[in-house]
Formats: structure tokens, C-alpha cells, sequence
């Protein structure tokens, strides 16, 4: 896949600030619009176009709102489209690989952060690039090797604890002053702490209380909720 010429119009080298949310843009007190300073760069890296073409920032993040009328936008909407427009015109180098199909990069993109995302999520990436191999137009054939049926019915398993890992950490960092990786101001710490530990004991009440549970559901009993739970809890 390195040596494809689709990847490489998509790996213009460009300086990322990976961790770029609200709480690192410093804005005038006078007027909001001007940014005086942006902070929290030590994870910043010159990376290929496609590295970080599809992060999109908290402040760009879409919540529609139902309560407005149809066909007004509210605020995150109009973060939303102006974080897109000026994405093209600003740094034009990430429009190619925001064009393109994710399945050409996300191979590269998880092999490697499996520290961060597991090992079954890049063999889930490495599987579905195999199937779509063509589809892609990708030259020759995939150097990966498909698992047995066995080992794919153990990764099946396996993937979708990490999805509903995933799934949790979404749903859990939308919460009210929660940023993306966990982090919440100190000054409510104390309080994060009980909502964390009560949001665990109601989750962890209604998968005991499921009385038929899909024969596909990857959380069963407390170990499992615990084994994918993103945030830190009181010991058992």
C-alpha cells in the first residue's frame, strides 16, 4: 500500500497539532473571534496529509438541536461549516485525503496506535482492506492473509468489545465539561468522580437486569463492563 500512487498525493507532509479542543485555544477577552494563543503542543508532528484528515476538533463537533426551526443552524452546526470551509482554503493539503475513501488509510493510520486501540482493531482494519482490496484500486494482491473461520469467530468477539469500548468512551466524554480523552476541570473533579462511579452502577444494573440479552452482545457481567469502561473506578 505505501508504494500506491493514490497514497501518495494524500501524504503531503504537513505539521499537526493532534490534541487541537477548546481547552488549548486561548481567545481576547474584547473579542473572541481573535485567538491569542494555542497551547498543549508537545504531541505536535509533521505527518502525511491523510494522518489526521478526518480529526475533527470539540469546537467543530455537530450537535443538531431539535428545538430549532427547520433549516436554522445552531451553533455547533455553524462551527461545523466554518471549521469545513476553512479547512479547504487554509490548508489546502487536507482536502485530496479528506476526498478519499478511509479504507486507504486507516490500515496505516491503526498500525501504529494498537498501545492505544488494541491489536483487534488494526487486524479489523488489515481484514476489511483485504475484502475491499479491489474496490479500492489497489494494484496486485493483498499481501494479507484472511484468518480461519475459527480465528475470525474469536476476532468477531473480540471487535465488538472494542466497539462497544468505543461506543462507551463517545457517549461518556459528550457529558457536560468533559473533554474527548477524560479530562474535566479540576474544580469539578470530585464531582466527575461520583457521575463516573453512578453512570457505571446504572450501566452495570442494567446488564444484570437484561433477561435476553442478544446472543451478540459482547457485556455480560461486571468484569466485562469494567474490562471496557474508559475511566478510572474504585477498586472492586
Amino acid at each position: 500500500m505505501s508504494a500506491d500512487t493514490q497514497l501518495h498525493d494524500a501524504a503531503a507532509p504537513i505539521l499537526f497539532h493532534p490534541d487541537l479542543h477548546k481547552r488549548n485555544i486561548f481567545v481576547s477577552d474584547d473579542d473572541p473571534s481573535i485567538i491569542t494563543g494555542i497551547i498543549d503542543w508537545q504531541s505536535s508532528s509533521i505527518e502525511p496529509a491523510f494522518w489526521y484528515a478526518d480529526e475533527i476538533p470539540d469546537f467543530a463537533s455537530c450537535s443538531p438541536s431539535s428545538e430549532l426551526p427547520s433549516g436554522n443552524l445552531n451553533n455547533s452546526e455553524l462551527c461545523r461549516d466554518t471549521f469545513e470551509v476553512c479547512t479547504q482554503f487554509l490548508t489546502p493539503k487536507l482536502v485530496l485525503p479528506r476526498m478519499m475513501d478511509e479504507g486507504m488509510f486507516r490500515p496505516l493510520r491503526y498500525c501504529y496506535r494498537t498501545w492505544k486501540d488494541c491489536a483487534v482493531a488494526f487486524r479489523q482494519e488489515l481484514i476489511e482492506t483485504s475484502r475491499d482490496w479491489e474496490a479500492l484500486g489497489l494494484v496486485g494482491s493483498c499481501p494479507f492473509v484472511s484468518p480461519r473461520p475459527e480465528e475470525l469467530a474469536v476476532h468477531r468477539k473480540e471487535y465488538r468489545c472494542f466497539e462497544a469500548a468505543q461506543n462507551l468512551k463517545r457517549d461518556l466524554s459528550n457529558l457536560p465539561d468533559c473533554a474527548s480523552d477524560g479530562w474535566v476541570p479540576p474544580e469539578i473533579w470530585e464531582e466527575a468522580k461520583l457521575q463516573n462511579k453512578a453512570m457505571f452502577d446504572g450501566m452495570l444494573q442494567a446488564v444484570l437486569t437484561n433477561e435476553d440479552p442478544n446472543e451478540d452482545e459482547p457485556i455480560r457481567d461486571e468484569r466485562d463492563l469494567r474490562d471496557i469502561w474508559p475511566f478510572d473506578l474504585p477498586d472492586e
